[in-house]
C-alpha cells in the first residue's frame, strides 16, 4: 500500500533544516534568536554594502525628505471644511517639530527622530519611543526619545497574577494587550556614566515600540534583512577572496626552476638572480637556471554572474528591485524598471502605512492634547475628538518611470472620469488642496506684478458657463426659423 503524503512535510538528505516533532510559535523563536540576529544585522550594516544601501533606501522611501507629512481634514457639522483649525494644527505640529523642541535631548528634529526610528526597523525589526508629557517637557509640554533596544530587558520572562504575563521584558494583560516596559535605565555596557543599572517598568501609555507586523501573534520585529544576511556574509567573504586573488594576479611575477639539484644559484641558497626587473633588462642566468613565468588567469568571467545571482537574491529577499539595491543599470530597460519599480514601491507603501499607524497617529494624539493645554494651539479641548478625527498622512510619492505617457494617461483618466484628480496629486505624496492653493498664489503673484499670466495657468482657469440670452436681445444663428425654441432654450441652458 502507497500512502499519500506531503513529502515537504519530512527531511531528508536534500532538504533538511526542519524538525518533525513539535512545534515552534514565532514569539518563541524571536525571544530565543532576537539577539543574534540583531548582532548580525548590525555587523551587516557597518561592513556590508548592501545592508548599509537597504537602510539608506529605507529612509528615503518610507521617509522622505520632508518626512510624513500632517494634513488636516477636520469638518464642520455641515461638511465643509474647518480651515482655521486646520491651519493651526498643521501650523502647530510644524513648530513642534523643529530642531530643539521634538526631542528630549534637543539635538534631533521630529524628521531626524523619523529616520532614525525607520533605521531601527530595517536594521533591527522596530524601534522604541517614549513619551515625555507636562513640565519639563518643551514650552508644548510634549515631546519624545527613541529607546535603543538594547534597553529592553530581554531576559524578564514571568508570570503574573490575574493571567497576566511578562514576556522578553514586554508585559501584557490577560487578554494579550501591551500594558507596560520594562527597559533599563542604560544599556549593560555603558558603565561609564557612572550609575547603577536598574530595571524601570514604564506603562505602554508612555511608550511604544513600532514594527512592521506581520505575522499572528507578532511581538518583536525581525530585521527587515534577516534572510539575506547570511548572503551578504558569504557574498562579502567571496568578494573579498576574488579581490586578493585579483590583486596578486594583476601583480606580475618571475618564479626560476633549478635545473640540477646539487648546483646553487648565486652565493648562497636562498639568492635568486633578480629580485626586481626593469624594462629593458637583459641579462645571463646562471647554469642550469630557466625562468618559469607566472600568467594567472583570474579574476574570471564567471565572477560576474554570480555576484548578480547573489545580489539578486538579497534584493528579493528585502523587497527591493536588484537594480534599486545594487545602482547596477547595466542589464535594465524600460519594462523591467516600470514592473521592478511598481512592486517595489507598493511594498514602500505598506510599510508607510504601518509606520504613520503604529507611530505618527499614537504622537499626534499625544501632542494635540498637549499643544491644546498648553496654549501653543488654540483651540477648544472639548472638540479634541472632531480635531483627531481630521488627522491623516500625507508620505511622500514617486515620480513615473515615464512621465510622458503617465501624463497622457492621466489627461485620458479625467476625461473619461475614470480616476480624479485627487488620486492623481496623492500618488506622488500631495494634496489637491496645496495644489490649488499654489497654483493660485502664482496666478496673484503673476497679476500683483502686473506680469502676462503664462498660457498654462490661462488654460487652467475655469472659464464661467455662459449666461442665458435676454428677452431684448436680437435673435442669433440659433434662433432660425425651424428651429425648436424649446431646445434652444435648454441649449443656451
Amino acid at each position: 500500500m502507497v500512502t499519500r503524503s506531503y513529502r515537504a512535510a519530512r527531511p531528508d538528505r536534500l532538504a533538511n533544516g526542519f524538525g518533525l516533532i513539535g512545534s515552534v510559535t514565532t514569539r518563541d523563536e524571536m525571544r530565543r534568536e532576537i539577539r543574534g540576529l540583531i548582532n548580525h544585522s548590525r555587523h551587516a550594516s557597518h561592513n556590508f554594502d548592501y545592508q548599509r544601501a537597504y537602510e539608506m533606501l529605507f529612509r528615503r522611501h518610507v521617509i522622505g525628505p520632508n518626512g510624513i507629512r500632517l494634513q488636516m481634514d477636520v469638518r464642520k457639522r455641515d461638511g465643509s471644511k474647518d480651515v482655521p483649525a486646520n491651519q493651526k494644527i498643521e501650523r502647530g505640529f510644524a513648530r513642534w517639530g523643529k530642531l530643539g523642541t521634538a526631542t528630549r535631548c534637543g539635538r534631533v528634529s521630529w524628521h531626524g527622530a523619523q529616520c532614525q526610528i525607520a533605521t531601527g526597523i530595517a536594521r533591527e525589526g522596530g524601534a522604541f519611543v517614549r513619551f515625555y508629557e507636562g513640565r519639563g517637557a518643551g514650552k508644548f509640554g510634549f515631546q519624545i526619545e527613541p529607546i535603543l533596544f538594547d534597553r529592553l530587558d530581554l531576559d524578564l520572562t514571568m508570570p503574573l497574577a490575574g493571567g497576566a504575563y511578562i514576556e522578553a521584558g514586554i508585559e501584557f494583560d490577560a487578554s494579550d494587550r501591551i500594558t507596560a516596559y520594562h527597559i533599563w535605565n542604560r544599556p549593560d555596557s555603558e558603565a561609564h556614566r557612572g550609575t547603577a543599572q536598574r530595571r524601570e517598568r514604564v506603562p505602554a501609555s508612555k511608550m511604544i515600540y513600532v514594527l512592521v507586523p506581520e505575522e499572528i501573534g507578532q511581538v518583536l520585529g525581525v530585521p527587515r534583512s534577516a534572510t539575506a544576511l547570511r548572503l551578504m556574509n558569504m557574498s562579502e567573504g567571496y568578494q573579498e577572496s576574488a579581490m586578493t586573488a585579483a590583486n596578486y594576479g594583476a601583480a606580475q611575477m618571475m618564479f626560476f626552476e633549478q635545473q640540477q639539484s646539487g648546483a646553487q644559484i648565486g652565493g648562497a641558497v636562498d639568492d635568486v638572480p633578480f629580485d626586481e626587473i626593469e624594462a629593458g633588462t637583459t641579462a645571463m642566468l646562471p647554469p642550469g637556471v630557466k625562468p618559469v613565468p607566472h600568467v594567472p588567469t583570474y579574476p574570471e568571467a564567471a565572477i560576474e554572474p554570480f555576484m548578480r545571482h547573489m545580489g539578486t537574491s538579497q534584493a528579493a529577499g528585502m523587497g527591493v528591485a536588484y537594480e534599486t539595491l545594487t545602482a547596477d543599470l547595466s542589464k535594465a530597460n524600460f519594462s523591467s524598471l516600470r514592473a521592478g519599480k511598481g512592486e517595489e514601491r507598493d511594498e514602500w507603501r505598506m510599510i508607510q502605512r504601518a509606520v504613520f499607524e503604529g507611530l505618527h497617529d499614537l504622537i499626534v494624539q499625544r501632542w494635540l492634547r498637549m499643544a491644546i493645554l498648553s496654549g501653543q494651539v488654540m483651540l477648544p479641548m472639548l472638540q479634541l475628538p472632531r480635531f483627531l478625527d481630521g488627522v491623516t498622512w500625507r508620505p511622500r510619492g514617486w515620480p513615473s518611470v515615464n512621465p510622458k505617457d503617465d501624463a497622457t494617461a492621466n489627461a485620458a483618466d479625467l476625461t473619461s472620469g475614470a480616476r480624479s484628480l485627487t488620486e492623481i496629486v496623492a500618488e506622488r505624496g500631495r494634496s489637491l488642496d496645496d495644489v490649488l492653493d499654489e497654483r493660485a498664489a502664482e496666478i496673484k503673484a503673476f497679476k500683483d506684478r502686473e506680469l502676462p499670466v503664462p498660457k498654462w495657468a490661462l488654460d487652467a482657469t475655469p472659464t464661467p458657463p455662459p449666461e442665458p440670452p435676454k428677452e431684448d436681445d436680437p435673435p442669433g444663428p440659433e434662433d432660425a426659423p425651424g428651429d425648436d425654441p424649446e431646445g434652444s432654450e435648454q441649449e443656451a441652458t
